[in-house]
Parts: C-alpha cells; sequence; structure tokens
C-alpha cells in the first residue's frame, strides 16, 4: 500500500525577527486587519559559516504606507534587503540578517515533514508543510490549523485532457484581447461539443484560480486561516 502523503498549515508557536516586524506594523495601525500586510518565503537559506539566514520574500499589501512601515521596521531591526521587484500592491525583497531563531536551521532540515510554503504574517510564521504516512508537525512547536491528504488539499492540479485543452485554445488565441478565435470554432478543431469544451474550460480556469489564491495571494490565504485561530480560541502563540 502506497503511504498517503497530507499536507498541514501550522502557526508556529515562537518568535521570528521578520514577523515581529510585520507584528510591529500592526501594533502601529491598531485595528489593522491581519490580511492587509502578509509574505511568502520564496527561498531560504541558512548559511552556517555566517550564523546568518538569508533569502527572498515577496511581501502583499493594501496600501503602500503599510510597505513604508514594514521597509523602515526592517532598518531598526538592523535586517539587510534590497528591493527586486516591486509592483502595485505586492514586492520582492532579498533580505539577511544574523538574528536566527531555533525554527530556521529546523525547517531546512530532513525529518519526514517538508516545509512547501513558508508565510510571514503579523501573527507569526504560518507553514503549509508535507508529510509521507508517519510523519508528523511537531505539535510542541507548532499549532496545527488545517491537516489533510494531498489529494484534497491540492485538487486544483489540472487533469491532462485540462492541460490539452487549455494549451490549445490559449496559443489559438481564445484569451488574447479581442479574442482571435471563437468556442465554436475551438469546438470543432478539438473535436468535442461546445457545451463539454465549456465545461473542460470553466473547471480549468476554476482551478487555476485556486492556485493563484493559494500563491500568489498569501495575504488573502492567511486571512482566512487566521480568522479559524480567532473564531477557534486556540493557545495563544508565545510572545503575541
Amino acid at each position: 500500500m502506497k503511504a498517503l502523503f497530507y499536507i498541514t498549515y501550522a502557526l508556529y508557536k515562537g518568535r521570528c525577527l521578520i514577523a515581529d516586524v510585520f507584528r510591529d506594523v500592526v501594533k502601529l495601525e491598531g485595528n489593522l486587519r491581519v490580511d492587509e500586510l502578509a509574505g511568502r518565503f520564496i527561498g531560504v537559506r541558512v548559511n552556517p559559516g555566517e550564523g546568518a539566514l538569508e533569502g527572498c520574500l515577496r511581501v502583499s499589501f493594501k496600501r503602500e504606507e503599510l510597505l513604508e512601515r514594514l521597509l523602515l521596521g526592517l532598518r531598526r531591526r538592523r535586517v539587510q534587503f534590497r528591493v527586486i521587484y516591486k509592483g502595485r500592491g505586492n514586492v520582492v525583497l532579498w533580505f539577511k540578517h544574523g538574528n536566527m531563531c531555533k525554527l530556521c536551521p529546523l525547517v531546512h532540515s530532513s525529518g519526514g515533514v517538508i516545509p512547501k510554503t513558508m508565510l510571514v504574517t503579523p501573527m507569526g510564521l504560518l507553514f503549509e508543510f508535507v508529510s509521507a504516512g508517519g510523519g508528523c508537525v511537531d505539535e510542541s512547536s507548532f499549532n496545527i490549523l488545517v491537516s489533510g491528504t494531498a489529494k484534497e488539499m491540492m485538487s486544483y492540479m489540472l487533469t491532462p485532457k485540462e492541460q490539452e485543452v487549455l494549451y490549445h485554445v490559449y496559443f489559438r488565441g481564445y484569451y488574447s484581447q479581442p479574442r482571435r478565435v471563437t468556442l465554436e470554432e475551438l469546438s470543432k478543431e478539438l473535436g468535442l461539443s461546445k457545451s463539454t469544451l465549456n465545461e473542460i474550460l470553466r473547471s480549468a480556469e476554476r482551478k487555476i484560480v485556486t492556485a493563484y489564491m493559494r500563491h500568489d495571494l498569501p495575504h488573502l490565504i492567511a486571512g482566512k486561516i487566521l480568522e479559524k485561530i480567532a473564531k477557534s480560541k486556540p493557545t495563544p502563540v508565545e510572545g503575541l
């Protein structure tokens, strides 16, 4: 029997320098919603020789002043950073600092549980872990929020048929503005009825939007998950 893979969302109970900066912004704003400012670590590495943590962080924000306060907070905490990319509502930062917590080496070592996504929020670090079989998240270090099998949690993956159809209609100009081809023309080319083609496209589009929301709009996902914390009244996170 194949071992089941699980995906678990969990909030780290300890402190993190980067999360502390996010929390400082929230304190300045008073009643700021936690989903108005959040980040996703794109890549992180521990440099044992320098005793430093280095990586890239994508920050999503709803107001420009939140970003300004965040950058000011990083400077005050003596976190080195540079702006790699800046767009409307998001920015990608390179950062480096030597104030590592005990978690930093932990999440980059093997142990049956692999961090797939790491979000930083004003309430702390929010992790998406992947584990196989008996591997489980250490509940002494994390508050587990949501958990399920990979099949359940990754239902947004496209089927081979959806991939094939989406590839064809995209390169034929169906999503161009204005469209270069009609649904009727595409259905004839693919040998499908118009209703079947429309159903396949709607299913694929829904999955793509779901994947985008989860991976490229972390502040929205963080907000939804953290709302569950407030409703369930879990054990308080250390340092909050």
